[in-house]
């Protein structure tokens, strides 16, 4: 193994640790529900309860010099890459986007174009598929947690 890939799987052990961390704080000050005990912060802090045990393994093994894998392996070239990248700038403009239009517009074209980027051609499954994801998570949130999902631009019919 070269020092690369160890130099690079410390920091990316790191940086999840830390973002991690930064999610467990803010997600703490958001506020408990009075009914069922669990607020907002609840989801976003299990996920980050998770990224920081696997992010901790990952800079254990890094240390031990365990880590696999080859870090010259990965150029711009490779198709993960260029798919990671796009679903890094996917995820920030969903999310940049969520507010203003609205969770159910939003996802389902989130989950429309990655579906496109992952190499699913099927029409009925593009429109079938994030629709029905879509309402699914919403139904859960919205109706069963009565956590709001931001209606954004279907203010007035939800």
């Amino acid at each position: 193994m070269g020092l690369h890939m160890k130099v690079a799987d410390i920091v990316g052990g790191l940086i999840g640790i830390f973002t991690g961390l930064w999610v467990l704080w803010t997600s703490s000050n958001m506020p408990a529900d009075v009914v069922m005990k669990i607020g907002p912060g609840f989801f976003p802090s299990m996920l980050a309860g998770g990224l920081i045990l696997f992010s901790g393994a990952l800079l254990v093994k890094a240390i031990q010099g365990k880590s696999k894998g080859r870090l010259e392996s990965r150029q711009w070239s490779d198709v993960g890459v260029r798919r990671g990248l796009i679903t890094l700038c996917a995820a920030i403009l969903f999310v940049a986007v969520m507010e203003p239009l609205g969770f159910i517009p939003t996802s389902i074209v989130f989950l429309t174009f990655m579906m496109w980027v992952l190499g699913k051609r099927n029409p009925l499954l593009i429109g079938l598929v994030p629709t029905l994801i879509t309402a699914g998570v919403w139904l859960v949130f919205e109706k069963l947690l009565h956590l709001s999902m931001p209606p954004g631009v279907l203010d007035s019919l939800l």
